[in-house]
């Protein structure tokens, strides 16, 4: 099974995307959103395990709503 057919792959394929069209690295992302550099990489990777609260943070500072 492909990663980017898993929720989580699907997800991690989603932040990269949503990321790199406002230009942004990973570390301005994970200060923006207030969560850990290591959590976002994890994310990113497709090996995270983000709560609702991660996920909202990340909405919020990728600006989709």
């Amino acid at each position: 099974m492909q990663l980017s057919s898993t929720p989580i792959g699907i997800l991690a394929v989603a932040v990269k995307r949503e990321r790199g069209r406002i230009g942004i690295s990973v570390s301005e992302l994970a200060k923006r959103a207030g969560i850990a550099k290591s959590t976002l990489s994890q994310l990113e990777s497709g090996s995270g395990n983000p709560s609702l609260e991660t996920l909202w943070a990340l909405a919020m500072a990728l600006d989709c709503r």
